[in-house]
């Protein structure tokens, strides 16, 4: 059954998804480059398959680990298009509409309105600082443009701009505002954040920083947005699921795993190359990122592979 933007129970024009409250496994997917830096489509077409069957509740289509900010419109709308028929009928299409400027974001979210998404992820604009009072203008205006289900993003480390959790309170309770995704790794501000829209049957608190995982399941988030999503959806679905069911043991054995890949993307500086590397690794791609990032040598992925391997995760999926 879908939900409408009030939060109650009805039929959406947009979007081909049926949602309830959202929750669960939603991982950030990557965008494979060929060595041309166009849109690899087999691999990405892969990559979202392989994390549908191993039983994730949604994907997050250009978000950070996408590299969105870097694509241009054409790569942008390329995966997009892949994503969508792979999704379609099968899991959730979350689309990152990440712009500098509310004017700009409104572009994106006709775009995947177009697209037929089944929800938008906003960031506060970014670049230039603004005011709590201006970001709730700012997801307003959002709200007030689609009838898709809107996500507010907090990640002041790329944005500049953080959203305080009594300002995603506020926003929360505009109708069509579904869920919110902290990427701040600040738990007082997460507790918080839970703890002033716990009321509200239609809205879930997400974590996007995966090595805060089982903590955040168990502080009351509704799920978690883990860029290892891509490379171990199925040990992230059974984290979470371990956590619902009390098999702490278990989730904190899953969670020692997800520390060991976190430290994995300091091998040579950047964490793109790194995530880009274990799809390659999986078999999605060649572990390019977007100019002027480079791939991993071949002594990172060498590293990266002995880690992987470590922790039981086959190559060549």
């Amino acid at each position: 059954m879908t939900m409408d933007m009030n939060g109650t129970n009805g039929q959406r024009e947009v979007g081909q998804i049926e949602m309830n409250k959202l929750q669960g496994i939603i991982p950030p997917v990557i965008t494979p480059f060929t060595k041309e830096l166009d849109v690899d489509t087999a691999a990405l077409q892969g990559l979202a398959n392989y994390m549908i069957e191993c039983g994730v509740d949604g994907i997050f289509a250009m978000g950070t680990a996408a590299e969105s900010p870097m694509l241009t419109r054409g790569q942008r709308l390329k995966a997009l298009q892949v994503l969508k028929a792979e999704c379609a009928g099968r899991t959730p299409l979350l689309v990152g509409v990440m712009e500098t400027s509310t004017a700009r974001v409104l572009e994106l979210v006709r775009e995947a309105e177009e697209l037929q998404a089944d929800a938008v992820v906003a960031v506060t604009p970014y670049y230039f600082r603004v005011k709590q009072k201006e970001i709730v203008k700012h997801f307003a205006a959002i709200r007030e443009a689609t009838s898709l289900p809107l996500i507010i993003y907090n990640v002041p480390v790329y944005t500049g701009n953080p959203i305080e959790p009594e300002t995603v309170n506020e926003i929360a309770r505009f109708p069509g505002v579904i869920a919110y995704k902290d990427s701040s790794g600040n738990m007082p501000h997460f507790q918080q954040a839970i703890r002033l829209t716990r009321d509200l049957p239609h809205f879930s608190v997400l974590q996007g920083v995966q090595v805060l995982s089982v903590i955040s399941l168990q502080m009351g988030a509704a799920g978690l947005v883990p860029g290892v999503g891509n490379v171990i959806p199925d040990q992230m679905v059974s984290l979470f699921q371990a956590v619902r069911q009390g098999e702490l043991e278990k989730a904190y054995n899953i969670q020692d795993f997800i520390v060991r890949l976190e430290a994995s993307f300091s091998i040579e500086g950047y964490s793109l190359p790194v995530l880009k590397g274990m799809a390659q690794y999986l078999g999605f791609g060649e572990g390019v990122p977007h100019f002027p990032l480079q791939p991993l040598t071949a002594d990172g992925m060498h590293k990266l592979s002995q880690i992987l391997t470590g922790g039981n995760v086959k190559g060549g999926v």
